[in-house]
């Protein structure tokens, strides 16, 4: 066996590896994340409004963590900070099973968001090191789906778990939770050192025909001007994308188009399912096109799944036909993100120089939890107010407005980004 095929062996068993992880760690998750602020407020006795400060203060959290673990990354090694970033994941959440006050609740909270900040782009970034560029779309979509089966098997366990009148259930689904997340710490330790982009690479970080190290960092990350683009093309989608779709849609659901919670569980379902069954088959479909078509194509669908549930509030509608209209959107919104997929985890690797990879990553990281700071506060403005469809009116014209923005992108990205590169059969 030649060293490029070892090489090619044992990237391919980091590969599986790391979806096993994913697919353990997410069962775990699963099983805590529909539950995070009922847990603080009736189980740890924080009042509500404080519970709500401490899940936004986490996102800042994460996203200080984030930027401090791209430079990290690229002088460590993507694998070790994977591994730094499960491990705090692990430890903030077997805090919050052990139990006690306010104090206690905020640094668990924000120890969880930090490792969470750590290990996404690190995670995303072994992956471009562990799979050929052009099975990368593949991989990331995958993930993807992996990710969100696990969530929605340990969604559904939950309910047979979890019970008000028993804080002891809290506390199971929290150490389950904690235990698997150690799980993908040690299948990272134990199985995936020594492969490709676990450790820096000497040979990247220097300067070509020399033994100088490479300058940049941050300022040359931003200075990429491609890049930059794509990650304010990335936070529209964010704000008026993925931090609509928790609170801000269940509230409208509900406050104004009367929808039971039980009719928002099953949208959820319905999310989750869409993505599960047409993940792969829509990277299949959609293996030549180029990836800002796959991006307005997303904004497209996400605009489409608002209109609905704006729709769904009309007088024509109402009862049933609502309810399936309300379901249906969410199943739109999640059929969009598995057109996003294979895009957001591959553009940062594409992109990146070697010795920068990490802080591209953590850069594009970043985009999400800026998104979950921007976009709520606006809904709940215009929520409150006394005009909520505006709501559904700023959201669709938010999205319609990444979907041009992603037509725009692909004048200024490179070629070899823009396109992802297939293999030809041989012969």
């Amino acid at each position: 066996m030649t060293l490029t095929e070892a090489t090619a062996r044992r990237s391919r068993r980091a590969w599986r590896l790391s979806m096993a992880g994913t697919l353990v760690s997410s069962l775990g998750g699963g099983l805590t994340l529909p539950f995070l602020l009922v847990y603080l407020h009736a189980v740890r006795q924080v009042p509500l409004a404080l519970a709500g400060v401490l899940v936004a203060a986490s996102a800042v959290a994460g996203m200080v963590a984030t930027a401090a673990g791209g430079p990290l990354g690229d002088r460590y090694g993507l694998g070790r900070m994977l591994v730094v970033g499960l491990v705090a994941q692990a430890l903030g959440t077997a805090l919050l099973a052990i139990g006690g006050g306010v104090l206690e609740a905020a640094v668990a909270v924000a120890v969880i968001a930090a490792g969470n900040g750590v290990a996404w782009p690190a995670l995303n970034g072994l992956i471009a090191g562990q799979v050929p560029l052009s099975e990368q779309p593949r991989a990331f979509a995958l993930r993807f789906g992996v990710m969100n089966a696990g969530l929605g098997i340990g969604g559904l366990a939950s309910g047979w778990i979890v019970s008000l009148d028993d804080p002891a259930s809290f506390q199971l689904i929290y150490g389950i939770d904690a235990t698997t997340t150690a799980i993908f710490a040690a299948i990272v330790v134990l199985g995936m050192r020594g492969t490709p982009g676990y450790l820096p690479d000497p040979a990247a970080r220097r300067r070509p025909g020399s033994d100088r190290p490479r300058g940049g960092g941050y300022r040359a990350v931003l200075a990429d001007r491609p890049f930059t683009a794509y990650l304010a093309l990335a936070l529209l989608l964010g704000v008026f994308g993925y931090a609509q779709l928790d609170g801000p849609w269940a509230a409208f659901a509900t406050l104004v188009g009367h929808a039971t919670p039980r009719i928002v569980g099953i949208g959820f379902a319905a999310n989750t399912a869409a993505i599960v069954v047409s993940q792969l088959a829509v990277v299949r479909l959609t293996r030549r096109w180029r990836r800002t078509r796959l991006l307005a194509l997303t904004a497209t669908l996400w605009a489409a799944a608002w209109t609905a549930t704006g729709l769904a509030t009309l007088p024509a509608l109402h009862g049933l036909a609502a309810d399936v209209v309300l379901v249906a959107a969410l199943g739109v919104f999640g059929l969009g993100e598995t057109f996003l997929s294979p895009v957001s985890g591959a553009m940062p690797n594409v992109l990146a120089p070697p010795h920068l990879r990490a802080r591209y990553n953590a850069l594009a990281s970043t985009t999400w939890p800026l998104g979950g700071l921007i976009g709520p506060p606006i809904a709940g403005v215009l929520l409150g107010g006394p005009a909520p469809l505006s709501w559904v009116v700023l959201i669709v014209a938010g999205t319609a407005l990444a979907g041009v923005g992603a037509l725009g992108l692909s004048r200024i990205l490179p070629a070899r980004a823009d396109r992802a590169p297939v293999e030809e059969p041989a012969g």
